[in-house]
Formats: C-alpha cells, structure tokens, sequence
C-alpha cells in the first residue's frame, strides 16, 4: 500500500449574499487499498473551516491533463470520502468546494494519486494423520478436499472450518493455527497449516438373547449377528435398530418377550444406546388326540330254525338278539353258522343275500336281520 500523500489545499470565500465564513483547506489525500478489500480504493480527508456550507462538492479527472467533472455532493460537516471507483495504475485528480445558496467557494488545490494494487499472500492448508475431512474457508476460496490453496488480499480476515469424514474425529490445528476449535486468521504474509484427522473407533454394546420355557424355537436378527439356535449374542455399533425375529419350532408356539423387548408378536425392535438383554418364551403345543366315532351294528335272527351269527373283527358273537359298536368306516364281515336241522336262508337290512356272510360298512348305525329255516324229515318206509 502506498502511503497517503498531504497536501494543504486554500480558496477565497465569495463575498455577497449568505457569504461562506471560514476556510477550506484540504489537509490530506491518503492513496492506497482501503482494508481488505481486493480492488484499490483512494481516500480524501480534508478540514472543514466554514460555518455555514450547505455540504460539499468534490469533482475529479483521470490523469493530469483531463477534465473534471462532478463526482459526488457531500453533507454539511463532512471532512473526507473513499473513492473506490478507481482502477489499479491509473492516476486521478482531486478538486474540493463548499457551496450554500449563496454560491460556490473558490476550489481547493488540485490533488493527485495511483493507487496500486491489492498485495495478494497465499494460504495453503493441508490435511495429517489416519482420518479423513474438509476444511473449507470463509470468504471462500478453499474446500481441501479438492482445493487446498488461495490467495487472498492482504489485511483479509478469513476462518477456517474443519469437518470430520464418518468415522473420523479432528484431532487439531497446526502451523498458522493451533487448537481444536475454529481457526481465525487474517492474511499479511504467505500461511501454511495443517488439519489433523483421525480414525474414531465406534462405540459398540453387545445383544444378549435367552431363550426359555418348555417349546423350542430359533431367533434371528436384522442385521444379522443371531441365530439362536446357536448365537445368541452379537455387538452392534451404538445407535443400531435391530429387529429380532422369533420363529417357533414343530409342537410349539411363541409365547412373548421379556427384557428389553415385551409383547406377543413374532418381531420386535431393540435400540442399542446401551447393552440390552432380551428372552424369548416358547411354549409346547398342546397334543390334541382324534376321537373316531363309533356306530352300533345291531343283528336279529328270524325263522323256525336256529344259528349263530358272529362278526370279524371281533366285537358281535350272539344266539338271539346281539349288538356291537364298531368305529366308523371299518367293514365288518358277518357270518352266519346254522345248527343240526337248520339252514341259513338269507341276510336282509344292511346285508342281502343267501350266502353264509356279508359285509356291511360302518357308516352309520346298522341293523341286519339274518334268517334261518328248520328242515323237514321224512320217515323212512319200513
């Protein structure tokens, strides 16, 4: 920057009317970039000696030998205005006057100036150690990752943020900035620093499932880790949703959850901020035992003669009147025995038929009437 040249600068009050009263002098014309902006800016300052100006009126020309024109009208009382409508390497003049109603003052002397340009420094980040991140700058310029270098005016303040990849801490600053917080700087020479990351080792908490009462079953989880079964423990990262999932064996049924885990169903969710323990009930299934109904085969003998009626399977053995229970569906194969002097004469009912047995099939209660006839004897002639 360059530094402001002094120039002390004179005019004539006008006489008549509401004349200004005082001076004007221009004292100092500072040159140069004004703070930390990128592009130049000239500064005027001057002492106000009047009393009674209605403001200012300051005019300018580019280079030595061109015309002025107005450049800005100024307030009563103003001592001073920051040109920055200017360009690096080129030079600008500089009149100033009061005026009120009744008129103008006389100019003050003619100040000149080039303002220079902005001088630029480099920052330069770089990134250390196990882990990964980004720093990133504000006013930006750098996001290192991609893009670890700017050059920035001198005089700029920047800052400087670091942020930790997933699975990774920032661990400090080193070189233009130091500690663990935010870095601050502001830009009057080349700076260097580095941001250090490293691998964080997640928190961990371990499942603990047990399995209990008098039915079997297997529990599983997503994400995996359990089959209990045979696993019946698992670490998870802190924060994990798990969902455990009971499936009851063959002859038995899922009777609930308990611990960290309740209810009925076959699914349930456990947040792992913390170790947690769930158990898993399975119940036998009661056996049921199938009844076969049994229908009644009733059997009645009828005629002069006599017989015996008996039944295969077993169950149905008579001389007169008999009954037997047989259970449902099964076929029950009747027979027929006559005694001396008698002959079978047929089934009726369930049955039909001459021959000596039958078979009748349990599908609902039977009745089969059998029929036996005495024979006749004839005498022999002598």
């Amino acid at each position: 920057m360059h530094g402001p040249s002094r120039t002390r600068l004179t005019w004539l009050r006008r006489r008549g009317g509401r004349a200004l009263t005082g001076g004007l002098a221009l004292v100092c014309l500072g040159v140069g970039v004004v703070g930390p902006a990128a592009a130049a800016q000239l500064s005027l300052t001057w002492a106000d000696t009047s009393t009674n100006e209605d403001g200012f009126k300051v005019e300018r020309k580019t280079g030595s030998t061109g015309a002025y024109g107005p450049l800005v009208a100024l307030a009563a009382g103003t001592t001073g205005y920051v040109d920055a409508a200017v360009a690096t390497g080129t030079t600008y003049c500089y009149r100033v006057r009061a005026y009120n109603t009744a008129g103008d003052s006389a100019y003050s002397n003619e100040a000149c100036a080039t303002p220079a340009s902005a001088t630029l420094y480099t920052v330069t980040v770089s990134r250390a150690g196990t882990g990964s991140g980004t720093i990133t700058s504000s006013p930006s310029g750098i996001t290192c990752g991609s893009d670890c270098t700017e050059n920035y005016s001198s005089g700029t303040s920047i800052a400087l943020s670091a942020t930790p990849a997933s699975g990774a801490t920032f661990t400090g600053w080193s070189g233009a900035c130091t500690g663990t917080g935010g870095c601050a700087l502001v830009v009057e020479a080349n700076k260097s620093l580095t941001a250090t990351f490293a691998t964080s080792t997640p928190t961990t908490y371990t499942l603990t499932l047990t399995k209990s009462g008098t039915g079997s079953g297997t529990v599983t989880s997503s994400p995996s880790g359990i089959t209990c079964g045979s696993d019946c423990t698992e670490s998870y990262t802190s924060g994990t949703s798990v969902t455990l999932s009971a499936a009851p064996a063959t002859g038995s049924t899922f009777a609930g959850w308990s611990g960290a885990c309740t209810g009925s169903g076959t699914t349930c969710a456990v947040s792992m901020t913390a170790a947690r323990s769930v158990t898993a009930t399975f119940a036998t299934t009661p056996t049921t035992t199938a009844t076969t109904p049994t229908y009644a085969l009733t059997v009645t003998k009828t005629g002069n003669g006599s017989g015996l009626i008996a039944s295969s399977p077993a169950g149905l053995s008579c001389g007169a009147t008999c009954s037997g229970r047989f259970p449902s569906g099964q076929s029950v194969t009747l027979a027929a025995v006559t005694t001396t002097r008698s002959t079978f004469a047929g089934w009726s009912g369930a049955c039909t038929g001459s021959g000596t047995t039958c078979t009748v099939t349990m599908s609902q209660a039977q009745t089969v009437t059998a029929t036996f006839t005495r024979n006749r004897w004839r005498q022999a002639s002598p």
